[in-house]
Formats: C-alpha cells, structure tokens, sequence
C-alpha cells in the first residue's frame, strides 16, 4: 500500500512501478554474459537509446560489466549523445569518460570505414528505431552491416521494440532503384519488425551481405501486437523531435508532411504531433479531417510558433504563427499512418490550391523519396480517390508481408 502511494505522489501509475514486460537484447545479453563477445575487440555503433532498463549505457554494461574490450565507437544520425538536429552532419568526436574515439556514421562517410575496422573484430548495434523505413537508423545498420562482411567480421544486433507494434505493415513498397539513406532496401513504409529481424531480412536479401556472420541477440517478452506502452519499458528519444511514444505514433503520417511546404511541427515541443501553417484555418483544417472518420486518430484546431532550438535550428515558418492541427492517436491498434497521412495532404491540396506547395529540389519531389514512389503524388494530382491509392499498393504489401515471414523471431 505505501508503495503505491508512493507511485501515485510521484505522478506515476502503479503500473509504471512493476517490471517491464519487455527485456530487451542489452538486459539479455547482460544477464547471460559476454558468451561470444568474450575477448574478441569490439565496435560499438550506438546512442543514448543504447541503456539497460535500468539506465546503464551498453558501452559501460560492456565495458565495466563484461568485461569486453571496446575498441571503437560509432554515431549514426544525431549522434552518439543524441543530441544533434536532423540532417546536421556529426564529427568524429572521443567519449569523454573512456576516451574511445566516436566514428560518425553520419558525416563524410556512412559506413564504417577499413581504417576504422582496423582494430574491431566484431560490430555490435544497440539502437532503438522508429519503426518506419524513412527514418535513418537502419540504413545506417545496413551499411555497417556492409562493411562488416567486407571485413569478415561478425555483425551482432541487441533487439529492441518496434514502437510501431510487428502487425501493422503498410505504406509503398520502396521501388528498386529508388534506393537512399531514407530507404535502404525494398521494404514497405511501415515494416512491421524489429531492427533484428530488419537484419536477418537484410543478409537474406543482398548477395553483399551473404558471407555474414550475423547474431541477433532476441529480445525476451515481446510480442507482435505490442505497442511501446504494452513493452513497460521507458521511453528514451531515438531522436530529438521523437520525444515521447505518442509523437513515435503520430511520426509516419504525419512525417510525410515533410514533403508538403507546411510545418510539420519541428521548433515546438510537440513535433510530429501538431501540423500548420500561416495560410490555413485550423477550424475548418480539423473539421475536414475529422469529418472523414479516420480510425484511432483525432484531430484538434491547433495554432503554434516554431522557434529556434538546437533539435530544430532552422524550422519551417520560424517565429510566424502557424495554424492547423493537433493529432491524438487514440487507439494504436486502429490507426492507419498512411491513409492518415494521405488524407491529411489531400484534404490540404483540395482546401488550398493556391497555396499548397509540394517539397521539390532539382531532381526530386521529397514525398516521393518518403514513400519510395511517385505513385501516390501522382495519383494524388490526378484526383485519383484515396482508396484506390491505397488498393493499388495493397498487393506489394501482402508479399512482403509473406516473405518477411522466415526472418521473424517473435
């Protein structure tokens, strides 16, 4: 009884006090010792999503606790410490209480170099992912993955939770030659596993990748129908604008907003949560979107400001007052992120044509990089009705969905 009372001062359900549910790869690996890592010169490739239920970083839980020699350390995007703003490119950089120097994967080069591997004789990946395809962490594992079979060293995954859930699978199949560092391979937008099973995907599907020695330290506990609140697991930001489970939820509908010239919430707190700009009206914006019944999902009149702040240095629409949208995800297991998404651009295309704006460099229209194709923007232009979008690319995602099937650990 005073234990709950405790919970409940501090703000905390009493279920947030029990054991998680959910043991991730590091608190496996932890548990049952150093096993093949034992005197073999490890790379690290990590960030602060890299910890222990507990709070212990896997370069210390390696180090200090096993007993492992780690030789070298690697950034992806946002970099080792997690704190550096989207696109910005890391610098090699030393950890500052081992002194071990950080490579960045996210620089002038992205894999792992054969200098670099020059003293490793096995790569180990702890990151926690987003679970969805145009989000950079498992490219980033991939090209490591890359190196490390050109290197003949082996190439070892610590699982973690898909925030997504393993059963929602939706979204484009990225096209073959529509490869990038926001899609690594032909998987859909939404791929329903975990960077584990992404791995094993990964070396069955790449000839680069077939004389690979991969180990994937499973997780225990987890199971597909789970969401990040199901695992009991604390929340730690694979990036600085995913700051909480719900804005991981929101992230691939409302991501695909990146390819629209609007905000899509980056220089507020609530990023990916709340989308606008200066020309909409955000009652008649939210009661289009609400008007189309859209499953487990809610939209709110929202007005913001993006400022300045070093997870968005330079956001769309800074210091201008944007109106538009708030999105509650209030029931995971029905909300659709692409036809959510889609919708939402729609709706904003038809509301505004003279001010609606697709992102475009020289070469490239940015929702089509998102999404793998250029299918749904054209479609889109051609008046085309979302369900036969979405029809369209409903069988590219039942053969994923059956091929995936050999690579699944849960």
């Amino acid at each position: 009884m005073k234990a709950v009372a405790l919970v409940l001062a501090l703000g905390l359900s009493p279920e947030a006090s029990l054991e998680p549910r959910v043991r991730p790869g590091l608190d496996v690996l932890r548990e049952e010792g150093a096993g093949f890592l034992a005197g073999r010169r490890v790379g690290l490739i990590s960030n602060p999503t890299g910890q222990t239920i507990d709070g212990v970083s896997t370069l210390r839980v390696l180090r200090e606790e096993l007993g492992v020699s780690v030789t070298a350390l690697f950034s992806p995007e946002h970099g080792f410490r997690g704190d550096a703003a989207a696109g910005d490119e890391i610098e090699d950089d030393r950890e500052a209480e081992s002194g071990i120097e950080i490579h960045s994967l996210y620089g002038e080069t992205r894999a792992p170099t054969p200098s670099m591997l020059s003293g490793v004789d096995v790569l180990v990946f702890d990151i926690q992912d987003a679970g969805v395809r145009f989000f950079t962490y498992a490219s980033t594992m991939k090209l490591a993955m890359e190196s490390a079979a050109r290197a003949g060293i082996p190439f070892v995954v610590l699982d973690r939770p898909n925030p997504q859930g393993g059963l929602r699978v939706e979204g484009p199949v990225l096209e073959p030659g529509l490869e990038s560092f926001v899609g690594p391979a032909a998987i859909p937008l939404l791929h329903g596993m975990t960077v584990g099973e992404l791995a094993r995907l990964f070396r069955a599907s790449s000839s680069d990748l077939a004389p690979l020695d991969l180990k994937v330290v499973a997780m225990r506990g987890w199971e597909r129908q789970m969401v990040w609140d199901d695992t009991g697991l604390p929340w730690r930001p694979p990036s600085p604008n995913l700051r909480t489970p719900r804005a991981a939820l929101a992230y691939p509908a409302m991501g695909l907003m990146e390819g629209v010239e609007i905000s899509e919430g980056r220089g507020i707190e609530e990023t990916f949560e709340k989308v606008g700009a200066p020309w909409i009206d955000e009652a008649v914006y939210a009661a289009a979107l609400e008007a189309r019944g859209l499953p487990g999902v809610q939209f709110l009149p929202a007005t913001f400001t993006p400022r300045a702040m070093p997870a968005a240095p330079h956001p769309r629409f800074r210091d201008e007052l944007c109106r538009g949208v708030a999105l509650r995800v209030i029931d995971p297991r029905r909300f659709e992120p692409l036809r959510t998404g889609l919708t939402a651009i729609e709706i904003l295309r038809s509301l505004y044509p003279g001010s609606f704006r697709w992102v475009k460099n020289e070469r490239e229209y940015w929702i089509d990089v998102l999404l793998g194709t250029e299918r749904p923007r054209l479609a889109l232009e051609a008046g085309i009705p979302l369900e036969r979008i979405l029809e369209r690319e409903r069988t590219a995602i039942e053969k994923f969905v059956r091929e995936r099937e050999p690579y699944l650990l849960y």
